[in-house]
């Protein structure tokens, strides 16, 4: 019976367990979609970044806005995405065996990846900016990555360990490249210049100057003699690495060269720019040909190890394959678009619609989820777009200022609606498809169906027109602008009818209900709100998104309403109650466009990560139970003290398990540890949370049984590593049942506010100390507004300052007496003279005269017991020190420096000094190394004496060259 038991409960521990990794794993492949996902549209994979074979040339790696795209390189079928970072990948790098991927993003990380089984491997973390490049060495034991912070670190491949970062560029590293040898490497950099390196010491070896803008890409031959350089000024340089010099400089035809690369015999060179990219003979410069074909920006080159295929990829959305001997273009890869603006359902529910940033609008087979087609004319982004009540005709606006009108069962082009002077942001037929409003700068136009006759020119709106809709009778437009209102327009004459006000920022989508009765808009200002459309009235704000909210749609019941954000989350809002019941996760950046199916069963989006998804809302079981952190909201606590936070459920039914995701602000807290809670059933076991970067996966399970109602599922604990405003999220919250069936409840945050500003705490720091009454003091007698005017009476004075002295220890933050600067800013003399100042006001106030006391205290710890003679500082130094001391009265000061022997080298006369610390770079004596003759001395041991009144000390100093 034991045994029996002991086999269930690890047969169960390891179900749940693989459940859980499965949830949080960074799984790779394509089909590894968020929960509630049906499908991910094939397309819009993100704007290309850069490209690479790998080794064997049997695969692509495509660095996007979005991940990582694997491909087959012949077929272009989707291998795999690798997702995980949280913001563009800049850079992608196949080690030289084929077996990992490198990868740099603009989250300030690289990755490693295992190929074998396209999983993370390891995160890499230490810039402080943008990773825009990264390298394998040769031997594929060292990477290199390239930041906007300037820098080149250097990192061991198998540990991940940082072994060195390379500083000397003044400006962001966009490229860099290994030499064969593996011995030096070139960094191509914003400051116009590029470096080479000493891989083995990090020492520079050689700056390459002569391009006049941005280096965007380097490379080395293959036998390592030369290097290319591809820029911003529209040249590629060839130097001769060997004496550091250009060899030839190749004109590009464009304006930018964003890549160059040789082929593997060292032959030829491609360089890529404009729609143009070219090739030239690497050996003499000879221009050999053009490829033409994109459409846009080529942002990467790669050659194929056998050196007979060339990739590019492009601004245009699409790779292209060239046989690189011939240049022929051989196969087109597409779908590689920076954000799906819109999505639609066609009434009848056989067609999706989405417009993209590349022009074109795609249609797909709803039942099949295949694409039937892509609508081409477009020549900038398609904003919007919406299909007449029949599902015949399909409307497509676009920043190039038209409107096309396309017969969807043909894919015919019928119209184009010309008139508009700037883009346009939004189209909507009326119900019964005669009428199209359109709305672009400051107007909504109204155009006839049949003929795309324009009608009329609705004016009112002092900013763009974001969004427009007919009400269900069509009686009634609505509008939505950049002026932060919502305009009602009666549809037969024109008239406006009413304005909505209340928004403080862009309405960006409005709708209609589906009985008419209620309008939903959504703005820049984080919330919707919901307006009766016959009085105009407001009746609710719907809060919980925390960045803008993008595109709203309605339930065909009317009972729901789906919003979409700029945090990357859809919310589905309960509107009999009025508040989210449950938060969709899944895309990468903001979600740009929301849409119900007929039948309600499913939800699309698009979204600026550049894809589709399709969400089937019977998959995800909305319950009243409530998962939130406790407490909801706090003012950040002090730096290096902890917060905990309560996972609390209330309202719970049959739980038996739960998984959640707590995410965090990395640059504010620091995760400490999780704890159990006492919710579940006794008995339950609490899985090790997944800790990785930003996040915390919790989960935990019960044998014995299923609890209800209220608790505390567990504790997560954070330490503070700045006081700032932030926010801890909850995402794929699943509860579970002693069955295994799942619910997913309605989560709620958390959020920390800046830690309360003190008036003494001028410089707003959280913290009040001797800097803040060096500000007062160095602004004393200034009138006017003024931080340093503590208490507000119009001009900075001694009151203000012993203020502040009162506050020290009563800070927002962690007090501190004195600072590494203060010294500097402070004398002595300075703190005794303000004391007899406030001494002599006779003010009876208690936190004067706590000021006071602390200005005695500041004195006293000022005044040395005893003079003493310091170390110097640097030591050993070279060419400068710095000579320390202190005196307990004054005195008149000098000291001399000798030589071992005691011979005298120099003299430094420093007179009359009053008692005080003279510690600090700007009061301690200056000595630049350098005997009476103004003549340097050597590396060697000397001796320094202080001689002040009666009192002498003498200590050694070292000084190495």
């Amino acid at each position: 019976m034991i045994k029996r038991t002991l086999f269930l409960l690890l047969t169960v521990w390891f179900a749940v367990l693989v459940f859980v990794l499965n949830s949080f794993s960074q799984d790779a492949l394509q089909v590894n979609l968020p929960h509630g996902a049906i499908a991910r549209l094939d397309t819009g994979k993100g704007t290309i970044n850069e490209i690479q074979f790998s080794p064997e040339g049997t695969h692509l790696a495509v660095a996007c806005t979005n991940g990582i795209w694997i491909q087959d390189a012949k077929t272009g079928q989707d291998i795999a995405l690798l997702k995980g970072h949280t913001d563009s990948v800049q850079s992608v790098s196949f080690s030289p065996d084929g077996q990992m991927i490198a990868s740099g993003s603009r989250d300030d990380t690289v990755r490693l990846w295992d190929v074998s089984s396209w999983h993370h491997l390891r995160t890499l973390m230490g810039h402080t900016s943008s990773v825009r490049s990264v390298s394998f060495s040769p031997d594929g034991l060292t990477l290199a990555s390239g930041s906007s912070d300037d820098t080149v670190r250097l990192w061991d491949v198998s540990s991940g360990v940082h072994l060195r970062t390379l500083t000397g560029h003044t400006y962001s590293v966009n490229s860099l490249s290994f030499s064969p040898d593996g011995l030096t490497l070139a960094s191509g950099s914003s400051d116009d210049t590029v470096r080479l390196w000493d891989v083995s010491s990090g020492v520079e070896l050689q700056t390459l100057t002569g391009h006049t803008s941005t280096i965007f890409s380097v490379s080395f031959s293959p036998d390592g003699q030369t290097l290319a350089s591809g820029s911003d000024d529209g040249t590629i340089r060839l130097w001769d690495i060997n004496i550091g010099e250009p060899l030839r400089t190749l004109t590009s035809g464009s304006s930018q060269v964003h890549s160059v690369a040789f082929n593997p015999n060292g032959e030829t060179l491609a360089g890529s720019g404009a729609r143009t990219f070219r090739l030239w003979d690497a050996n003499t410069g000879e221009h050999l040909r053009n490829l033409t074909g994109h459409t846009d920006w080529v942002t990467s080159v790669s050659f194929s190890l056998d050196g007979e295929t060339l990739a590019s990829g492009s601004s245009d959305g699409t790779i292209r394959f060239w046989d690189a001997e011939t240049g022929q273009h051989l196969r087109t890869f597409t779908g590689y678009t920076n954000a799906v603006q819109s999505v639609s359902f066609s009434p009848d529910g056989k067609t999706l619609a989405h417009g993209n940033t590349d022009g074109t609008v795609r249609l797909w087979d709803t039942d099949t989820i295949q694409h039937i087609k892509t609508l081409i004319g477009h020549t900038d982004r398609v904003s919007s777009v919406s299909f007449s009540s029949d599902s015949s005709t399909l409307a497509s606006a676009s920043w190039d200022d038209t409107i096309r009108l396309w017969d969807v069962s043909s894919g015919r082009h019928l119209h184009t609606l010309t008139g508009h002077t700037s883009a346009v942001n939004s189209v909507s037929f009326s119900p019964d498809g005669q009428i199209l409003a359109s709305g672009g700068w400051q107007e909504v136009r109204l155009w006839e169906v049949s003929n795309g006759r324009h009608l009329r020119t609705l004016t009112g709106h002092t900013d763009w027109v974001r969004s427009v809709s007919f009400s269900p009778d069509r009686q009634t437009l609505a509008s939505g602008s950049s002026d932060d209102t919502v305009r009602l327009w009666d549809v037969s004459s024109g008239v406006h009818l009413r304005t909505l006000t209340g928004h403080t920022d862009i309405v960006r989508s409005v709708v209609f209900s589906p009985d008419g009765l209620t309008l939903a808009s959504g703005s820049w200002d984080d919330t919707v709100r919901l307006w009766d459309v016959s009085s105009g009235r407001h009746l609710r704000t719907l809060t919980g998104h925390t960045g803008h909210v993008y595109s709203i749609s309605f339930s065909p019941d009317g009972q729901t309403l789906a919003s979409g954000g700029l945090n990357a989350t859809i919310r589905l809002w309960d509107l009999s109650v009025g508040r989210d019941f449950v938060v969709l996760t899944g895309h990468l950046y903001s979600i740009l466009s929301v849409s119900f199916s007929p039948d309600g069963a499913t939800l699309a989006s698009s979204s600026y990560d550049g894809t589709v998804l399709l969400w089937d809302l019977d998959l995800v079981t909305y319950s009243n139970t409530v998962i939130s952190l406790s407490p909801s909201s706090i003012a950040s606590p002090n730096i290096g003290e902890q917060l905990t936070f309560s996972l609390n459920i209330s309202e719970g039914a049959n739980v038996a398990g739960y998984q959640a995701t707590v995410s965090f602000d990395s640059s504010a807290l620091n995760y400490v540890q999780s704890d159990d809670g006492t919710y579940l059933p006794s008995g339950a076991f609490f899985i090790p949370p997944i800790v990785q970067d930003n996040t915390v996966a919790l989960a935990a399970s019960s044998l014995a049984g299923e609890s209800m109602g209220d608790g505390i599922l567990a504790t997560i604990t954070f330490e503070v590593i700045t006081a700032k405003a932030s926010t801890v999220t909850l995402s794929d919250v699943i509860l579970t049942n002693s069955t295994g069936e799942t619910t997913v409840p309605q989560v709620e945050g958390a959020e920390i506010t800046e830690p309360p500003q003190l008036p003494e705490d001028v410089n707003k720091d959280g913290v009040v100390n001797i800097v803040d009454l060096t500000l007062v003091a160095s602004y004393f007698g200034e009138t006017g507004t003024n931080a340093a005017d503590v208490n507000g009476d119009g001009v900075v004075n001694i009151v203000d300052l012993t203020l502040v002295a009162a506050a020290f220890g009563n800070t927002a933050a962690a007090p501190f007496v004195r600072s590494s600067n203060s010294e500097t800013a402070l004398t002595r003399d300075d703190v005794a003279t303000w004391l007899k100042q406030a001494q002599q006001l006779n003010l009876t106030d208690p936190a004067f005269q706590r000021g006071i006391q602390v200005l005695e205290q500041l004195l006293a710890a000022m005044t040395p017991k005893e003079t003493a003679l310091l170390p110097n500082y640097p030591n050993p130094f070279n060419p400068e020190t710095w000579i320390p001391y202190q005196l307990a009265k004054p005195a008149n000061v000098s000291i001399c420096i000798y030589t071992t022997d005691g011979q005298l080298v120099r003299k430094l006369d420093l007179g009359q000094q009053a008692i005080g610390i003279y510690k600090s770079r700007s009061r301690a004596a200056y000595w630049d190394g350098k005997n009476a003759l103004g003549e340097p001395i050597a590396s060697g041991v000397y001796f320094y004496t202080l001689t002040a009144g009666d009192f002498t000390a003498t200590r050694k100093m070292l000084i190495r060259k």
